[in-house]
């Protein structure tokens, strides 16, 4: 019999979730509708709107330089998120903490002003409303989501076999690539995949960083919504998250993230049983 708190729990479990997926649904439902404005429920029902989403203003340009924006990111990112998580979790360096809180402070700090911040230093140097100070820009962003995911897998893995294979004879380099990063490779995909899709889609970064031809999608589809109010952006939105989610299935099954986080969990719990 269950406890009326767990029924208390489960409910408002339930509520949270629905209340994180109407927004999803409702937009997934006013990207079909037939008429001229957004309306929930639709009066009538088409797919005309998402045969306008190439009627955005340089929609074609924009999805390119975000996905080179996000690709870039994202993989520069990981990898300097590997020597940090290596740094955290490995070796003795002395102030861990304060390194820590340093490289994930842009997230604790309001965007708007990251944005600001940036596009003065960017102005100082000189090398403002370009591609590549956008891309730092971004990186400052995202670095902290890939650290945070590779100290979690670096905190559940076994350090003895890292021990074992230099035991044996594995140079620190063989033994990085054939034990270690293999037990990193959750945090890897995860990491990555954060600070990609956070990039693809940051606007209030993005904003401070374009000018001119160079732009990215999010400002692109909110200079659309500030012009127009038709569903062409719920339409363009249903796809995105459509396609997100495939990726997002398709990094579990060919990678088994979650697997793989549960199985590091499992093992380092049953190692710390043992001892």
């Amino acid at each position: 019999m269950s406890h009326p708190l767990d029924r208390l729990i489960a409910i408002a479990g339930w509520g949270a979730m629905l209340f994180l997926l109407f927004p999803v649904v409702f937009t997934t439902v006013v990207s079909f509708g037939a008429g001229e404005l957004i309306e929930f429920p639709p009066s009538g029902w088409s797919l005309r709107w998402y045969a306008h989403i190439g009627e955005i203003h340089r929609v074609g340009a924009a999805v390119l330089y975000s996905l080179l924006i996000a690709t870039c990111a994202g993989v520069i990112a990981t990898l300097m998120a590997v020597g940090v998580a290596l740094c955290l979790v490995r070796l003795p360096v002395p102030g861990k903490a304060m390194i820590g809180a340093l490289v994930t402070s842009p997230v604790a700090v309001p965007i708007v002003a990251l944005g600001i911040a940036l596009i003065q230093f960017f102005i100082w140097l000189g090398i403002s409303f370009t591609w590549y100070s956008l891309l730092i820009g971004h990186l400052v962003l995202v670095i902290a989501y890939p650290v945070r995911t590779l100290v979690a897998s670096l905190s559940l893995s076994n350090p003895a076999l890292e021990e074992a294979a230099a035991s044996l004879g594995a140079r620190p380099l063989i033994a990085f690539f054939t034990i270690t990063l293999p037990q990193m490779k959750p945090g890897l995909i995860s990491g990555f995949l954060f600070a990609f899709l956070i990039s693809f889609d940051n606007y209030p970064i993005s904003i401070f960083l374009v000018r001119g031809a160079l732009t990215v999608l999010p400002i692109e589809v909110f200079n659309y919504i500030s012009q127009n109010f038709d569903p062409t952006p719920a339409a363009f939105s249903t796809i995105y998250t459509l396609l997100l989610a495939l990726v997002i299935v398709w990094a579990e099954r060919r990678w088994s993230i979650i697997s793989l986080s549960v199985a590091s969990e499992g093992g380092q719990g049953g190692k710390r049983s043992d001892q």
